[in-house]
């Protein structure tokens, strides 16, 4: 079948496309995108298109990025198609992020992309995604841990964003641009196994050929049966879904009685509702221990609200406004809260420390001011042993500390940094040795 019967089929059997659609192409310039650039132009007057192009430069492979770009850029004053061009220093705005410099490119790219759809007051936005990239997709999201509707592939259509080239594949696409005498630009990093994709492409795929010439058809046949079963399963749980999840109550007798497999689609549907950003396998499995546990006990969403398991329900529930606490700790005066009280002396005569009660320093080592405060996002504590630090939210759950206690607990640092978290933990700043002539001691006592 020709390339163009492909795509069109696909389109029809998609409903991709309606009759007038504007369609912004997310073209780099690479065989894969300049393909579905040239098909949707010789499809254009069939479907009576508006066709514009958009181009990001993610300015990570020097030359070669601009090069690219210019090609694209060209090519649409060529053909009299209006350009949209956005340019992105990925590197270093990953590094801001901490993100995987695809991760943060791909979000990029499809933010500038829906900038340009509100420009235009509506636009479907095509990407070149083809069967073999669906196929090392699956395989990527198998290898990394997902659910079965990860295993279902790249969907043809998602909101606005439409795939017309996720049934052809690579070889294809390279068949239809050279007997087209079609031009494109090569990305060198394609042939460099630095990402997980492309180790995928270049390593693991090949092996599987040798196993099976057809082994990107047969994932994909694979993924698509995944998809029909997924599919009724989604109903299934709405339907399921319905009879236990009222009035934003979880009905624990209902619940307890699903299939396992429902289970999971319910809670992670119900977690989103609640609010969770990211749900993921462990969190919906935390969350499916948590419904079999006893009366009274909670599950954190994030910080400011939690599910409580009450009287057969599970309820979601809001934490009390975090109370504000910035004061300075010295040897003259305790500070007392309804919860706790906090003491601070010196001494001479050598002190062992017997638990977490206290907190033992070398006097000569460390000054005031001390603060206290309760903790804040991202606070991180030295601790000996680690070569480093770890978070506070991470030692509370350690230490299996209620979410509701979290807020409340004091935290003393000393030039911005924790020195001892109340009645926890002792940071490995500052520790008494051999030679100290003068013991600093914290003391906590919980009320």
């Amino acid at each position: 079948m020709l390339l163009l019967d492909k795509v069109r089929r696909t389109i029809e059997n998609n409903g991709l496309l309606s009759e007038g659609d504007s369609v912004i192409c997310a073209v780099s310039g690479g065989a894969d995108s300049m393909c579905m650039l040239y098909a949707l132009m010789e499809l254009r007057a069939e479907y009576s298109l508006n066709l514009y192009i958009a181009n990001v430069n993610h300015l990570l492979r020097g030359e070669e990025s601009d090069r690219d770009s210019s090609f694209v850029k060209q090519f649409a004053k060529n053909n009299g198609i209006e350009f949209f061009y956005r340019e992105y220093n990925v590197a270093q705005i990953a590094k801001e992020r901490r993100q995987g410099e695809e991760e943060c490119g791909r979000e990029l790219r499809y933010s500038f992309f829906n900038e340009i759809e509100k420009k235009l007051g509506g636009a479907k936005i095509a990407t070149a995604h083809n069967l073999n990239d669906n196929a090392e997709t699956i395989l990527f999201r198998l290898t990394r841990g997902t659910s079965p509707k990860g295993l279902c592939g790249i969907q043809y259509k998602r909101r606005n964003i439409i795939r017309p080239l996720l049934d052809v594949s690579r070889s294809e696409i390279e068949e239809y641009l050279k007997e087209n005498s079609y031009t494109w630009c090569e990305d060198s990093t394609n042939s460099i196994p630095v990402y997980a994709r492309n180790k995928i492409r270049l390593g693991v795929i090949p092996l599987l050929k040798e196993i099976s010439c057809k082994a990107e058809e047969k994932i994909i046949s694979a993924s698509k049966l995944i998809s029909e079963d997924n599919s009724f399963l989604d109903e299934y749980t709405l339907k399921c879904e319905k009879e236990c999840f009222v009035d934003n109550c979880l009905l624990t007798d209902k619940f307890s009685v699903l299939h396992i497999a429902v289970k999971r689609r319910v809670a992670a549907s119900l977690l989103k509702k609640w609010g969770v950003k990211e749900v993921t396998s462990d969190k919906v499995e935390n969350f499916l221990s948590f419904t079999n546990k006893d009366n009274g006990k909670i599950f954190d969403i994030d910080g400011k609200s939690f599910l409580r398991k009450t009287c057969g329900k599970v309820v979601l529930s809001n934490m009390k406004e975090k109370r504000h606490l910035n004061v300075v700790l010295d040897f003259e005066k305790d500070i007392l809260t309804d919860k706790w009280k906090l003491s601070m002396y010196k001494t001479a005569e050598k002190f062992r420390k017997s638990d977490n009660l206290t907190a033992v320093f070398d006097a000569d080592k460390v000054t005031g001011p001390f603060t206290v405060t309760y903790r804040q996002d991202g606070d991180k504590i030295s601790l000996k042993g680690l070569g480093g630090t770890k978070k506070l939210s991470d030692i509370f759950t350690d230490e299996k500390i209620n979410v509701q206690e979290r807020d409340y607990i004091p935290v003393i640092r000393k030039n911005g940094n924790i020195i001892y978290i109340g009645g926890i933990r002792q940071s490995s700043l500052y520790c008494p040795d051999a030679d100290t002539k003068e013991y600093l001691i914290i003391k906590y006592e919980k009320r």
